[in-house]
């Protein structure tokens, strides 16, 4: 039996398919009538089949095979499973670490070809790929436990997939036509593109020098990102005048790379930008950190280069990687101006060096947007931060006034504010005059400059569904992060001095990327 079984009976088990067994010791031939006008001889062994027409006329020979041929065609029983290669037909290999073999993973649980299979692992991982239940979006994913072959047709013709778990798919069509393969890779690009309007798709790497899992985060609304005036809305033009002039930098020999750096305070909103520009721009992110375990100069230049163009690079807290130039000693050597050292200790097996020759790299991806953050630019070498590799510098600052009540609007929308089309009743049943009264009020109360927008978030959680509540303890909140401020400082001094007395350790909240 070399056929897909099928559950037709309705009772749990397999169903028998049954099907001729060559014999090579006695290859008697078998004769049959074909449409009661022709008699053919089938001669059938362990390597061919030979047909006998009785007949002078070749037509009837050839009409005998078109029909067979479009009996295959239309055969609702799967054809024999393809062992081997077959230079007649044509085959795509697709490997994990290429984004297309998340296209073409996606696109295969869109066609239910699971149907057969019995052995299965199942994770909750966000990161895990492969199927969900029943085709349902579930919370639990399943991918077949071993390697496993799958036959189903697609647009009339019929495919083989050979599905080798976490590391290669193989596509093989009964077809000796290219473009079919081409067809059907398209066809998973666009699924896997509609899919992605509703999600952040990030990429991580596999500890090596490829990106291996991948995490679907929900998309985030880029109305929903709160920030200065201007700052959001002139980042999102710059990136998009950088996108639709692919050709003018082509004409300029201008390399078509674009680098931003994101700085300032924790919790002001570094990563969830990325996150943000990546929905609206319907672009994935790839995140690498260059203090990972295995990411060194080799590794994060093959990273670099296998980054698809048209998506973001994320590099986050870059500063952690390299040592402060007051600490450098033992100078090696020199380049544009700055003095490259080695220390006993480093906290990245990537060199200052190593990262400014990967930007300046000819291989490197045209049409690739590198966002690195940092919480301490001061603490980066002018030489990596110059324009060239990275064009754009924004600063992030502590929450002020209009961030503070755009804050308080973004948690309490009111029942009927435009703005607010999912119906989320947040407002308290207060009426959107009394909504903007308490903005105001709540952003009266806070220091401007001193508190970021995770912290203020953190604080308004507490309060989701009580407007005038989260205004009126405002100041208790305040009391208590100066309390935690003089806490902190107190311990650091403990940490310095241990000699000096005070209270026990508390935890101390803060906002972070």
């Amino acid at each position: 039996m070399d056929r897909d079984p099928r559950f037709k009976s309705g009772d749990g088990y397999l169903d028998a398919v049954y099907e001729p067994v060559p014999n090579s010791y006695d290859p008697s031939p078998d004769l049959f009538h074909w449409k009661k006008r022709h008699w053919i001889t089938v001669s059938v062994d362990t390597s061919a089949l030979m047909l006998e027409v009785w007949s002078l006329n070749q037509n009837v020979l050839d009409d005998f095979i078109q029909e067979a041929r479009e009996f295959y065609l239309k055969r609702s029983v799967p054809p024999p499973e393809i062992i081997g290669s077959d230079s007649l037909l044509v085959a795509g290999t697709f490997e994990s670490d290429d984004i297309s073999y998340t296209w073409i993973l996606e696109y295969l649980q869109s066609q239910n070809i699971m149907t057969d299979v019995v052995e299965f692992n199942f994770s909750t991982q966000q990161s895990a790929a492969g199927w969900s239940p029943k085709g349902k979006k579930e919370t639990i994913h399943a991918l077949p436990s071993s390697s496993s072959v799958h036959r189903f047709r697609w647009r009339s013709h019929w495919v083989q997939v050979n599905l080798y778990r976490d590391s290669q798919i193989t596509i093989r069509f009964h077809s000796c036509d290219k473009s079919v393969l081409l067809d059907f890779i398209e066809a998973a690009r666009l699924k896997y593109n509609e899919a992605a309007i509703s999600r952040v798709n990030v990429h991580l790497t596999d500890g090596y020098a490829n990106w291996g899992r991948v995490v679907a985060k929900s998309r985030r609304s880029f109305s929903t990102l709160i920030l200065p005036d201007g700052i959001k809305e002139t980042l999102l033009a710059d990136i998009q005048e950088f996108t639709e002039n692919e050709q003018w930098y082509a004409f300029a020999g201008v390399p078509h790379r674009r680098g931003y750096l994101l700085y300032g305070d924790p919790g002001t909103g570094k990563s969830t930008t990325v996150h943000a520009l990546a929905g609206e721009l319907g672009m994935e992110i790839y995140f690498v950190s260059l203090a990972s375990p295995g990411v060194n100069n080799h590794t994060l230049g093959e990273l670099f280069h296998s980054t698809p163009s048209h998506s973001i690079l994320l590099i986050e807290d870059i500063d952690c990687a390299f040592p402060l130039r007051d600490d450098l000693s033992d100078e090696v050597a020199s380049r544009d101006g700055y003095r490259e050292t080695e220390m006993a200790e480093h906290r990245s097996e990537v060199t200052l060096a190593g990262l400014l020759n990967i930007l300046d790299s000819v291989v490197s991806q045209e049409g690739r947007i590198l966002i690195a953050t940092t919480n301490h630019i001061d603490q980066l070498d002018p030489a990596l931060i110059r324009p060239g590799r990275i064009d754009v510098k924004i600063k992030y600052s502590l929450a002020v006034d209009a961030q503070l009540e755009n804050v308080f609007h973004r948690f309490y929308p009111g029942d009927k504010d435009p703005a607010n089309p999912s119906g989320v009743q947040s407002g308290g049943g207060l009426t959107v005059s009394e909504l903007e009264a308490l903005a105001h009020e709540f952003a009266a109360a806070i220091p401007h400059s001193k508190y970021s927008i995770a912290q203020l978030q953190g604080y308004l959680l507490a309060w989701k569904n009580n407007p005038r509540g989260a205004v009126q303890g405002i100041p208790a909140w305040i009391a208590l992060q100066e309390m935690e401020a003089a806490q902190a400082v107190r311990r650091g001094r403990r940490e310095v001095n241990p000699s000096v007395g005070g209270d026990t350790a508390d935890t101390v909240h803060g906002g972070d990327d």
